[in-house]
């Protein structure tokens, strides 16, 4: 729970219906956390600010079964060949490779941390687990982290959809022209690809582009920037640019994917551990409803439909220490 510190083991975030865009995550805390508790209740609220590198991996390990997005941790399995990352019981079920029973990492072949020792870290029993920290993604795969804004609470957290800007259920905003504006481009303040407003684009003040100063120069360089969020209700105007993304919107409406644009509410419901002045541990269970900002990477944006609302319920053990 201090800066610097991983935030659990690499998360798999695996698409069955488009498998190269599969993504590792892994967390770590950017600001040291703070909060508090009830100890008689168990009631607690914690904010830990967290940076999520994303790595662009889609199956590590084809020759195994499922998806494994993120270097997993176990024994009998080959290291190395044509067979890397299968399960194997012989050293014929690894042509090229190594039939390791030990417990060690499976990652791409030409990682140096394949077949290196690990401990797995406790997970889901599927195929993208066990992970480990002791297995990082490849970092040739790294695409860039996102900043999240965990506030986690064992109560209730509810965050409500808007009208924004011709967009219906709007939970997370940002600032962006919706094609309708004054650059016509339908990109996300921020976004610097090809297109979309930048200083390099610029010919003369405010050409192509509101943001432009003169040949070259302008204001168009700038990051997201967060224009709504339902969780708190609040907004702020998108003047940025001299209005070069006047509109607020997520990428799509609604909330996680295609089929929830009907979506209007996300409600996430904690429990609290109860009376913990006795010591012991007491089930307990974190929420917490953030937004996620745009990566300006295609393929991950079209994935994960961002910019949009993220949700997370953290089951645990809550115990009073001297």
């Amino acid at each position: 729970t201090s800066v610097g510190c991983l935030f659990g083991p690499p998360l798999p975030i695996p698409n069955p219906g488009s498998t190269p865009t599969s993504v590792c995550v892994i967390n770590s805390v950017t600001a040291n956390a703070s909060g508090s508790t009830n100890c008689s209740s168990g009631a607690s609220s914690l904010t830990l600010p967290l940076n999520s590198e994303i790595f662009l991996d889609g199956d590590l390990l084809p020759a195994r079964p499922g998806i494994q997005v993120c270097p997993v941790c176990l024994g009998n399995a080959c290291v190395g060949g044509s067979n890397n990352g299968a399960a194997c019981t012989l050293a014929t079920d690894c042509p090229g490779g190594s039939c390791v029973t030990a417990t060690v990492c499976h990652t791409l072949a030409t990682e140096g941390s394949n077949g290196a020792p690990c401990v797995p870290a406790d997970s889901p029993i599927n195929a993208g687990f066990p992970t480990s920290q002791d297995c990082p993604p490849p970092g040739s795969l790294d695409i860039g982290g996102l900043p999240i804004a965990f506030a986690l609470t064992t109560g209730t957290k509810t965050s409500t959809g808007q009208l924004k800007s011709g967009q219906a259920n709007v939970f997370c905003g940002y600032c962006r022209d919706d094609g309708t504006g004054p650059t016509g481009t339908s990109c996300f303040e921020g976004n610097t690809t090809t297109g979309c407003p930048t200083n390099s684009g610029c010919t003369a003040a405010g050409t192509p582009f509101p943001c432009c100063t003169g040949l070259g120069t302008g204001g168009c360089n700038l990051p997201p920037k967060q224009c709504f969020n339902g969780l708190t209700n609040t907004s702020t105007a998108c003047t940025d640019g001299s209005g070069s993304w006047p509109d607020c919107q997520q990428a799509n409406p609604g909330a996680f994917g295609p089929a929830g644009g009907g979506a209007h509410t996300i409600t996430e419901t904690g429990a609290p551990a109860g009376n913990m002045t006795d010591g012991l541990g007491h089930a307990s269970t974190l929420v917490s409803i953030f937004c996620i900002q745009p990566t300006f990477n295609a393929t991950v944006d079209g994935a994960g439909d961002l910019p949009g609302p993220g949700a997370v319920s953290l089951p645990g053990t809550a115990q009073l220490l001297p």
